[in-house]
Order: structure tokens, then C-alpha cells, then sequence
């Protein structure tokens, strides 16, 4: 695989050099997936994807552009590089712009790589019908999902000197189990080892909330003190993330403007990205510009510690880079959030009047910079009072902001777990949370 991205990546950069540009960072990454969907009990589709797509960034003067193909034959390259270069008589000259770190560094990094998820092939059938007999199990009637097995493979190359491969394995599955009252559960297992990969579990997941979640009740709009579990917690520290990107905070579409060193959380908080870590298949041990990714303390105790950097914003903080490239746009690898104490059912038995939430699903920011959002819980919420789970109940909104939820959280679980779908991202490692008093309001469609 090395020498099908050397010969790609040398290609471009040749061409690029031909311009005298004064920096250019190539990136070719390649990846397989062997997927298989199944639906009502069956498995429908099995298919093996490949892809290779090549990254450029130049800058000459001043002016930068950046451009990607999926077009790799080689007169297509020089063509791609020949519009690229040609663009930039349309950009203004920018005043952020910096030039390329140099190298060579030292990539201490590393991610996880499984070659029998590689090979994985068909194989990913056996794990498909393990998730429904699972969820059946359950008392489910129906069951839906996908089984993917992905591999990548990466090089970048710099006028900065860098030269270096990056390579990382992950399998995931995304189960949904009805009942025979149409309520529904869902359950998620994301691995970068198949030992570690446990499809069995996220059906008998989905197929354990299905079966809990037909008997339904009445419920009225107000406020409740939230349980997220950690597929919803997810979409929320995600966002966290996203938020600590020195440019989202620039543009003015982030809730951490002026917020560095201050508290913006309760204390039993700690939120951290990295470019590579155990269980973690978001990131590399380089990022765009070639730097080294590392660990990154976002929020630490409930205090807002750093924003994510590149070269660009870096220079204008005056500060380092801290390995988020982005050559545009800083931005987080793989999100993990500090452990706490209590179980769910700590929570739940902690609960007086509350809902518990185990999926969501379009979650949209009215205001970024307040963090404004609402989002609509899917599959099985339920209602909990005096300390016990009522029913489930269906038809719900959340309507609350991000920073007052991160302020208010009550209780932080202590099993946690990866969660990457395509509600989701960025991978995130999360319990789920309790957070006092959200708004809950009818969902109108």
C-alpha cells in the first residue's frame, strides 16, 4: 500500500513544485470498507468500497488554496494540481497565512491497526447475524443495522520536510430493534480490534430497549433533569469539541469566545482530544501541516485550559501549534471524557422527576455562539420518577444550550464507551451524564 500512495503522492507534489509555489502539503489517503445492512431480520446488502482521495494545500504570495480529488489517474492528477494553482488568481491575498512547520519530527503516536479487520471480507455476515439473533433474544420483533469494517491508510508530504505514513483499523456496528408496537431500541459497538468488537451486545442492546419501551404513557412539557446516555452524550462533547477550534472561535461560532482559563463547566469535568489513542480511529500522528497530533486538555476540572490550533491561529494567539491542522480550520481527533462515579442506575434511583434518553437524532444549533440547540431523542426515552424508570414516552424535544448544560451536570458516569455514527462525527469515549433541568417540549413534524 506504501508504494500506491508514494507514487500518488509524489505525483502531486512534483506537479505542485513545477508552479515555484512557496509551500504545498500533499495528503493521500486510501481506504476499504467491508460493509454488510440488514433489515427486518435479513441481511439485504454485502459490498467492499474502495477509495482513494488526495489532498493539496498550496500557497504562493500570499494567496492559499486547498483542494481534494477522488481522481487519481495520473494525467487526472496533474490536472487537479493545474485548476488548483490556476484558482488562485480568484483569492485575495491572506494575511493569516504562514508558512508550512518544518521537519523532520518525531512522531511518538500511534494508532491501532487490526489486519484481520483488513481481511475481514464477508466475514462481516457472521457479525450481522450475531446482532439479530442477539436483539431476537431480547424479545425483539424486527431488527436493522449495519456491520462496517474500515481500513486506512495514509501519507503526507510537505515542503516543510515532513514525509510520513499513518495507517488505522475500526469496526463498528449500528443496531435498531422494533417491537411488535413499533417502539424501538438502538445499540452501538465501535472496536479498532476485533477482540475488542462486541456486535452481540449492541443487538442485545437494541433488543432489551425495544422490549422496554412498548409500554408507553402520557407526559407533559416542562422541565426534567436529563439522563444522556452515551450515544446522545456524544452529540453534545463532540460539539464540545468542535467549539475549542481557535477558528470557530474567531468566526464567531463558537460558546468558548473569551473563555480561556475561566470555568465553563461543574468541576467533575475533564473533556480531551487526541490524535491518537487506545480504542481511538479519528485521528493520525500528524495532522495537515505535518505536525506531531498529541493530547490535548480542553477542559480540565470544569476550566476551559486550551483552544485547538494550527500554524495560522497559533501565530495570531501567539502560541504553538498543538497538532489540530486543519490547514484552514482547527479541528478535534477523537473527543474522551473524564470518567465519573455513578452508574445508570445510580442515576436513575437519584432521579425524582426526569428522562432518560438513549438516542437522538437532528440536532440543530439555533445560535452557535450561545450554543443553542434542540435535538429529538429517538428510539426508547423514558420517564422516570421517585427513582424508578414510569414507561417510555415518545414524541419529545430538547430545547436547551450546551453551555448551561456543562454547568449543570449533576452526575458523570463511570462506564464508558466509544460512540461514532452517523449522528456523530467525531469520536467520542463518553459515559452517559446527568444534567439538572432541561427543557422538554412536544415534537412538532
Amino acid at each position: 500500500m506504501n508504494e500506491i500512495l508514494d507514487n500518488v503522492v509524489d505525483r502531486v507534489f512534483k506537479k505542485a513544485l513545477e508552479f515555484n509555489v512557496d509551500d504545498a502539503s500533499v495528503i493521500a489517503a486510501y481506504g476499504r470498507e467491508n460493509m454488510a445492512r440488514f433489515s427486518n431480520n435479513s441481511i439485504t446488502v454485502v459490498n467492499t468500497l474502495d477509495e482513494m482521495a488526495v489532498f493539496l494545500y498550496m500557497i504562493k504570495e500570499g494567496r492559499r488554496v486547498v483542494g481534494i480529488t477522488y481522481s487519481v489517474k495520473s494525467d487526472e492528477l496533474d490536472k487537479f494540481v493545474e485548476r488548483l494553482f490556476s484558482s488562485m488568481q480568484f483569492v485575495e491575498k491572506s494575511l493569516e497565512a504562514t508558512s508550512l512547520p518544518k521537519g523532520a519530527f518525531k512522531y511518538s503516536g500511534e494508532n491501532d491497526y487490526d489486519k484481520r479487520i483488513e481481511e475481514l471480507s464477508e466475514g462481516v455476515v457472521d457479525y450481522c447475524e450475531s446482532a439479530i439473533n442477539a436483539a431476537l433474544s431480547e424479545g425483539a420483533k424486527r431488527v436493522s443495522g449495519t456491520i462496517s469494517a474500515n481500513t486506512e491508510f495514509y501519507k503526507i508530504k510537505t515542503t516543510g520536510g515532513v514525509e510520513e505514513y499513518d495507517r488505522v483499523s475500526y469496526i463498528s456496528a449500528n443496531v435498531r430493534a422494533f417491537s411488535e408496537t413499533n417502539s424501538s431500541g438502538h445499540g452501538l459497538s465501535c472496536a479498532t480490534y476485533l477482540s475488542k468488537f462486541h456486535p452481540d451486545e449492541a443487538g442485545k442492546t437494541a433488543g432489551n430497549f425495544a422490549r422496554e419501551s412498548k409500554k408507553t404513557g402520557y407526559w407533559s412539557e416542562g422541565e426534567y433533569d436529563l439522563i444522556l446516555g452515551p450515544t446522545v452524550a456524544a452529540d453534545i462533547f463532540q460539539m464540545v469539541g468542535s467549539s475549542a477550534s481557535a477558528f470557530r472561535v474567531d468566526s464567531g461560532v463558537s460558546f468558548f469566545k473569551d473563555c480561556l482559563g475561566k470555568k465553563v463547566a461543574v468541576e467533575t469535568l475533564t473533556v480531551e482530544d487526541y490524535g491518537t489513542v487506545e480504542g481511538g480511529f479519528g485521528g493520525r500522528k500528524f495532522d495537515d501541516e505535518g505536525v506531531p497530533t498529541q493530547k490535548n486538555v480542553i477542559i480540565e476540572k470544569g476550566v476551559l485550559k486550551t483552544y485547538l490550533h494550527n500554524t495560522s491561529t497559533a501565530r495570531k494567539y501567539n502560541t504553538v501549534s498543538t497538532g489540530n491542522a486543519g490547514i484552514i480550520t482547527p479541528h478535534p481527533w477523537n473527543i474522551v471524557v473524564g470518567e465519573g462515579d455513578m452508574s445508570v442506575e445510580e442515576m436513575i434511583r437519584e432521579c425524582k422527576r426526569a428522562v432518560y434518553v438513549t438516542n437522538n437524532w437532528y440536532t440543530r444549533y439555533q445560535n452557535y455562539m450561545s450554543g443553542e440547540y434542540s435535538t429529538i431523542p429517538r428510539d426508547a426515552t423514558f420517564l422516570i420518577e421517585n427513582g424508578s424508570i414510569k414507561y417510555a414516552i415518545n414524541g419529545t424535544r430538547i430545547s436547551d444550550s450546551v453551555p448551561r448544560q456543562l454547568s449543570s451536570i449533576k452526575a458523570i458516569g463511570k462506564d464508558r464507551r466509544w460512540v461514532k455514527w452517523w449522528e456523530i462525527e467525531v469520536p467520542v469515549y463518553t459515559p452517559a451524564i446527568l444534567i439538572e433541568k432541561s427543557r422538554i417540549t412536544k415534537a412538532q413534524f
